[in-house]
């Protein structure tokens, strides 16, 4: 019997195109597969026009205002086009590997990994807000398939993908993973991540004294963030009405690059949005404790806190930061081996800050802002702070500061930006001696922007 086209392929290519794009990518898929007009149609026409279209009907974001604002940021440019189909496939493909978790497909790592890309890749915000439609899509598949349900410990899993998971809980799963979770599986959450952020052993030089991995790499221990994210909220809702007012930002949009306050109106030079007023959580163990816990007989005791009457303090501090400098680096082709010299202006960031995830533009070293300010905290306590603000090896962004009093540093912080840069997430570290002598107290912080006339409370 000689072969026919199916009575859809006599139709207008137009007529046809127009009704995949009303469909599924993973129908569109298959329509491709059943004959060879059809394959040519979706995956061999001389334009993107098709996938363009269906990737608009999707629940994502417009990727053009991606490139727009990277173009306007000095990266690629303006007319830059979108691949369309490879970035629906990649979405469509992490989806499809994601609905299967629970086999721990092979393909894994690169899902979360494109999870993470798209997370990072969110929109940066206008000036007049709106809702990133890639991060609500996120929240409901990992929500829908238990992504960040499974046991971490399980021996299947890589380190690799258990720090993938953790990022991408810090930037989506934690609000159903704190916030919205129940008392008991909660204190038992709250209770590893005191283990892990209270054993002094998690800070030496090899990690640089903060959230980083314990290998010289640089590269941010998402254990580590997730760890600290889940004490200071636990800490705050035990504070319960005291500074309702005063919390760092729960909702998925405040991971977005310029959601931050001021951040349409920074200097020029100030692309971390260094500059402005800020609020502090610090948190920490009675030393009694802190000491008990990590060299008496009970050191490391799995059930140091589960005592009902353990307690943490936690302090609220308000900052006032400004630009002193900032440095142009080298880049890493080695075309500039000039020394580091100081640079009036400088260019915005691109869109994401995930080198590995998003842009080759990320490749490219920031400058390295520096900067100082003042401190203020209850009962009148108030020192001077320095510090810098400089891209990580893996493409994040790294805080570092220290705590003068009289002259002389007492505290030093270190903190990873949760999301994009200028983000209204702000920055989660830990804070530990200045000299890191043995027997250095630490413990966590969670700094982020706020209005100039944002309410005081230091004198409450």
């Amino acid at each position: 019997m000689a072969n026919t086209l199916s009575p859809i392929l006599h139709i207008p290519a137009e007529l046809t195109e127009h009704a995949l794009v009303l469909s599924h990518p993973r129908d569109v898929a298959s329509f491709a597969q059943t004959c060879r007009t059809a394959r040519a149609l979706v995956y061999e026409a001389h334009d993107q026009h098709l996938w363009r279209n269906l990737f608009l009907e999707q629940p994502f974001d417009d990727p053009r205002r991606s490139v727009a604002a990277s173009a306007a940021a000095g990266g690629s440019t303006a007319s830059e086009s979108v691949d369309w189909k490879k970035e629906l496939q990649r979405r469509v493909h992490a989806m499809c590997v994601i609905q299967k978790i629970d086999a721990h497909p092979p393909q894994l790592a690169a899902a979360l990994r494109a999870l993470i890309a798209i997370a990072c890749g969110a929109p940066p915000m206008p000036e007049l807000s709106d809702k990133s439609k890639d991060l609500v899509w996120l929240a409901d598949l990992t929500r829908e398939h238990s992504v960040f349900d499974a046991d971490m410990s399980a021996e299947d899993w890589t380190p690799e993908e258990q720090q993938q998971r953790m990022e991408l809980w810090t930037y989506i799963g934690w609000r159903d993973s704190v916030l919205n979770a129940d008392g008991a599986g909660l204190l038992e959450t709250r209770n590893a991540s005191r283990r892990f952020v209270y054993d002094m052993r998690n800070y030496a030089r090899e990690n640089l004294w903060g959230p980083f991995l314990p290998d010289k790499s640089g590269h941010v221990n998402w254990k580590h963030v997730q760890s600290i994210i889940t004490i200071i909220h636990c800490n705050l809702s035990d504070l319960g009405d005291l500074w309702s007012n005063t919390r760092p930002p729960t909702s998925y949009d405040a991971i977005r690059a310029y959601s931050a306050p001021g951040a349409h109106q920074r200097d020029p030079r100030d692309w971390a949005g260094v500059g402005g007023t800020w609020r502090r959580f610090v948190c920490f163990m009675d030393y009694r404790d802190l000491f008990s816990y990590n060299f008496s007989r009970r050191a490391y005791n799995s059930t140091f806190f589960d005592d009902d009457e353990f307690q943490e303090a936690t302090r609220l501090i308000e900052l006032s930061l400004r630009v002193t400098k900032v440095v142009e680096v080298a880049s890493p082709s080695g075309s500039s081996n000039a020394s580091p010299k100081s640079s009036p202006t400088t260019s915005a960031p691109t869109s994401g800050p995930l080198a590995s995830s998003v842009t080759p533009e990320a490749l490219q070293p920031r400058p390295v802002i520096h900067f100082a300010g003042t401190s203020r905290g209850g009962n009148g306590n108030e020192s001077r702070v320095r510090g810098s603000v400089r891209m990580t090896p893996d493409g994040r962004i790294r805080w570092r500061f220290a705590s003068i009093y009289d002259g002389h540093s007492q505290w030093s912080s270190e903190g990873v930006q949760i999301g994009n840069v200028c983000s209204a997430a702000g920055v989660v570290g830990t804070w530990t001696g200045a000299n890191h002598e043995d027997g250095d107290p630490a413990g966590p912080f969670w700094l982020w922007k706020v209005e100039d006339d944002h309410p005081s409370h230091l004198n409450k």
